[in-house]
């Protein structure tokens, strides 16, 4: 395998031996490759989202043994709280991007930083949404973050609604009934419905 070949050369050669996934956290898979020049999207449980703002390194399961990848200086972007683009040292190209893809990654368990809230998503998610026009619209099925700006997608028996929230669009949260209350703007449930 390619890939295994170009870990060969990393400086970590010496470690690979003594890697052990006892030591170590399982926090994702490389789900695809992204762009042209060896870039891939890693997708990992939202609990692990303030781990990957440090990493510098990704312990990539390759043929059952753990490979370490640096990440390249200033190349991971976090996409949403579950996704993040990165660029790892000797992956250069789709092919070889396409060579990790559906590995599992790990990190050192000493490098997991955890969690200091429950997250947004994991608040939201489950909760029924209702509109002041429309009432009732449906339970929230996902929350993504687009660069900061947090949006919902809402599972409608005629549509799924993807809702930007805001503190003009949230009126009330009442989490003991597990609802939210929202004054979305004129027109955009419609163009779901329609």
């Amino acid at each position: 395998m390619v890939v295994t070949t170009i870990a060969l050369f990393y400086n970590f050669v010496i470690t690979m031996n003594h890697l052990s996934k006892s030591d170590c956290v399982e926090v994702g898979y490389i789900q695809k490759p992204h762009g042209l020049k060896g870039e891939v999207i890693l997708a990992f449980e939202q609990e692990f989202e303030e781990t990957f703002d440090e990493l510098e390194l990704l312990l990539i399961d390759i043929d059952g043994g753990l490979v370490p990848f640096a990440i390249e200086t200033e190349s991971l972007r976090i996409r949403n709280d579950q996704s993040a683009i990165c660029k790892l040292n000797f992956i250069d190209t789709v092919t070889q991007a396409k060579e990790i893809v559906g590995c599992k990654v790990y990190v050192f368990e000493d490098e997991v930083i955890e969690s200091q809230d429950q997250g947004v998503a994991s608040v939201l998610i489950g909760m029924i949404a209702f509109d002041a026009k429309f009432g009732e619209i449906g339970m929230i099925q996902r929350v993504d973050d687009f660069s900061g700006n947090l949006v919902i997608t809402v599972n409608n028996p005629r549509a799924e609604i993807m809702i930007p929230l805001s503190d003009n669009v949230i009126t009330a949260i009442d989490e003991l009934k597990r609802e939210i209350h929202l004054e979305c703007p004129n027109g955009l449930i419609e163009i779901y419905l329609e």
